[in-house]
């Protein structure tokens, strides 16, 4: 690691002194969103978490040739790579709300003059500025000079890009005249800004609602061709010509089969070998919900660009800026989201080219936005230049170029290896002798001009292979699907750490081809024996990772009654026994566990309702096919239950009502206990005479009974002595039901004849011994319970 270091350092200084030498790692520090931070100094993004930008959209950073932070900027104040406010670094004249609200230029040939150009939001009058940054103020940290909001453009669009010039060394400066046709060339040379612009007054009109100011423009990594966004009612990507030894653009070609106007088209992007051009659509209908489209440019003339279109997402929320990366791929900004999306492959066409919706997080609640910074796009022109970095992998390197390299030279930063250390094929490999930090030098010549690019590889050792015991489950008795939590068969030490992340796939090939993984592995489904493999990454993002597998075993549980309704009798003191119910095996080969008490036996005494569950677990001893023992749970639900108390019984002719409480539920029966019992507590069509009723509790507390009497009594009787009906009396009372009831007899005038007991023979039709004549006479029944029953009759002589 130290001699590793020594030659880094050896490397910067000869950077910084030699100025035929051009690293292109300027672009290795991104900044953007709300504290959102990347570093690509490793080859892969690492998220920056002390980042100070707070921005809806435009933003722009600035490295060093080697890849170390310079500065920072929303277009309104500018931050160091101290994260602490530059000299004079606020009151810039860009808008957090503008598309492209900055770019960063470094002055050719200068390691220390900057340039930040600003542009104001939605045609402001601020337009388009520039402002200079010198590195050698501040101790180094930088300070922005008396060169600040210098105007270039009263009226701009939202946008702007950068594309180097012909000569490989001055920049060209490109924005969009608002209310105009006219694109404006301002070119970064040894000498400054120049002022002067170089106008092309070519394709549509940039005008109409201030909203149409927004979108992106982008140049080609091989600086011939320029993208330009108009979003909104102007909605349409115009894509041009472009001649980097005179800044002209020529030829338009117009793409407007969007779908929608609010937003409608909003970023773009270049692949790097710029054959191919991706744009995101906003369509804001009242959910928020977004597209990329993919051209293929070289598909022909305009109509065929416009068929060749490849849809490679479409998603929920607003995607924003598509910014491509030293590593070759294209990143995409998820607004409001902790992650971005990324292009893995962007020199492929369709859906090879591999998106992956949110699969870079950013971090420690950091938030992407719609914008991401742009750089000088012919930066990008040297990316993808390794792969396979573990340690143990053999590392292939290459360079996509815009030009063609006629001579190159590796140096692996690993002097260990020998001979092995350098290479001058194009694309060579290399077997790291251990895993650590390395820094890669690639000297070559392109178009004449010597070049040198500075990469610091990271060979990372692979995860280890896990050793996973299987991982039992018990079935549930009703046979339905199991859900089961795969993160419990990860280790806590790997889980614990943030040294690794993990996920799980079905297949083999699924978990080396990282596709397809589980998506719910805290609720897996499975219906019977599975294998389960287990890709572990290492969290640093260098693509090491290592697969292990498990089984899931799905074990029987017992096949028991699992619910039983018992019935509690509130009798007294009464109790119920409850039990585990019936078992496939003998008693012998289960544990019971009851939740009254723990207690253990195969059934228990309870004395009053409730819920009571028993976990029935096989005996592994005596069950070895079954070796964690798997349980199910039995619950009897007891509930209270009583014997009917009989409140009251009322009659009228010849139906009875009987009024009973209690906490059971009851039936009723007449005259048998046995007999056939109905639910409805009403009888009807009952004779004249003594009753009994009977009412008995369902679940089997008891029989409660009560006699009753159904009143009646002759209409005539005839009192001559002949055996037939000498005496009248009434029905249905006796000694023992009503046995106090008193019977009144009247003559028609209301004069009162006599008394009778319901138990005698009755009246025989005489009033102190003399027959009373033929007539209808009355009588008044006052039962024992209160209730009075009055009506006539005739004597007949």
């Amino acid at each position: 690691m130290k001699q590793n270091l020594f030659l880094y350092l050896i490397l910067t200084t000869f950077c910084f002194y030699s100025f035929q030498l051009d690293a292109q790692n300027e672009s290795a520090n991104w900044f953007f969103g709300q504290g959102a931070g990347l570093n690509f100094n490793n080859g892969f993004p690492i998220p920056t978490l002390d980042g100070e930008l707070n921005t809806a959209e435009g933003c722009a950073s600035i490295s060093t040739k080697l890849g170390a932070l310079l500065f920072y900027t929303d277009g309104i104040t500018v931050w160091n790579k101290n994260h602490q406010i530059m000299v004079n670094g606020t009151g810039l004249t860009g808008n957090g709300s503008s598309t492209q609200s900055a770019i960063i230029i470094p002055k050719p040939n200068s390691d220390t003059i900057y340039y930040i150009f600003t542009v104001d939001a939605r045609g402001g009058s601020n337009g388009l500025r520039y402002s200079e940054v010198d590195m050698l103020l501040d101790n180094g940290l930088g300070a922005i000079t008396g060169t600040k909001n210098i105007m270039l453009l009263s009226t701009s669009t939202e946008k702007i890009t950068a594309v180097e010039s012909a000569d490989g060394e001055s920049v060209w400066v490109i924005g969009h005249e608002w209310e105009s046709n006219r694109f404006m060339s301002y070119l970064v040379d040894l000498n400054g800004v120049n002022t002067i612009p170089v106008i092309s007054s070519v394709g549509s009109f940039h005008q109409g609602d201030l909203n149409n100011t927004i979108g992106y423009l982008k140049a080609s990594p091989n600086k011939e061709k320029i993208a330009c966004v108009k979003s909104y009612t102007n909605n349409e990507v115009q894509i041009f010509d472009f001649n980097p030894a005179t800044g002209m653009l020529t030829n338009p070609v117009t793409i407007n089969n969007f779908t929608s106007e609010n937003l409608g088209p909003y970023g773009c992007e270049f692949s790097p070998d710029s054959r191919i051009l991706y744009i995101t659509e906003i369509l804001r209908d009242g959910s928020d919900f977004s597209k990329i489209h993919q051209y293929d440019l070289t598909a022909g003339n305009a109509s065929q660009i416009m068929n060749s279109d490849t849809i490679i997402i479409e998603e929920d929320g607003l995607l924003g800026a598509l910014q491509q990366a030293i590593d070759g791929k294209i990143y995409v900004a998820k607004s409001n989201s902790t992650t971005l999306g990324v292009i893995n492959s962007p020199n492929l066409l369709g859906l090879g080219c591999n998106y992956v919706s949110g699969s870079l997080n950013l971090g420690a609640n950091k938030l992407s936005t719609l914008g991401l910074p742009p750089f000088i796009q012919s930066y990008f022109y040297a990316t993808n230049i390794f792969n396979n970095t573990c340690f143990g992998d053999t590392t292939e390197f290459s360079i996509d170029t815009a030009s063609t390299i006629t001579s190159i030279q590796w140096d692996f930063g690993d002097p260990a290896s020998g001979a092995n250390n350098t290479s001058n094929l194009m694309s060579p490999t290399h077997v790291f002798t251990a895993p650590g930090d390395y820094s890669i030098t690639i000297t070559f010549e392109v178009e004449g001009e010597t070049q040198i690019l500075y990469r610091l590889l990271t060979i990372a050792d692979e995860p280890p292979v896990l050793d996973l015991d299987p991982l039992s489950v018990c079935d549930v008795q009703d046979s339905t699907p199991i859900n089961v939590n795969l993160n419990s068969i990860i280790p806590i030490d790997i889980q614990s750490t943030s040294d690794f992340n993990f996920s799980f796939f079905t297949s083999e090939n699924d978990a080396i081809s990282n596709t397809n993984p589980i998506l719910t592995p805290l609720q897996y489904t499975i219906t019977t024996n599975d294998t389960i493999f287990v890709r572990l990454n290492n969290a640093n993002g260098n693509g090491c990772y290592s697969i292990s597998q498990f089984e899931i075993i799905l074990l029987n549980s017992p096949d028991i009654d699992d619910y039983e309704a018992v019935f509690f009798c509130d009798n007294g003191n009464s109790t119920v026994t409850i039990d585990v119910g019936n078992l496939p095996l003998p008693e012998s080969h289960y544990s019971f566990e009851w939740s009254e008490d723990s207690q253990t036996s195969s059934h228990i005494t309870v004395s009053g309702a409730g819920t009571y569950t028993v976990s029935i677990t096989e005996n592994t001893s005596i069950t070895p096919e079954n070796p964690d023992g798997c349980s199910a749970i039995r619950t009897v639900e007891v509930n209270s239950s009583s014997i009917a108390t009989i409140e009251a019984i009322e009659t009228s002719a010849t139906n009875a009502f009987i009024t009973v409480s209690g906490l059971g539920d009851y039936e009723f029966a007449l005259d048998d206990t046995n007999g056939i019992y109905q639910n409805s507590n009403h009888f009807s069509n009952i004779s004249p005479g003594i009753h009994t009723v009977y009412v008995r509790d369902k679940n089997h507390c008891g029989i409660s009974e009560m006699s009753f009497s159904i009143l009646d009594f002759p209409h005539y009787f005839t009192p001559n002595g002949d055996g037939v009906n000498d005496f009248w009396q009434v029905y249905g009372v006796s000694a023992t039901v009503e046995p106090n009831t008193t019977i009144h007899i009247f003559d028609r005038f209301g004069k009162f004849i006599t008394e009778i007991k319901p138990e005698s023979r009755g009246w025989d039709g005489t009033l102190n011994g003399k027959p009373l004549p033929t007539n209808d006479y009355w009588f008044f029944v006052t039962l024992e319970d209160g209730r009075v029953f009055k009506s006539h009759f005739t004597l007949k002589r």
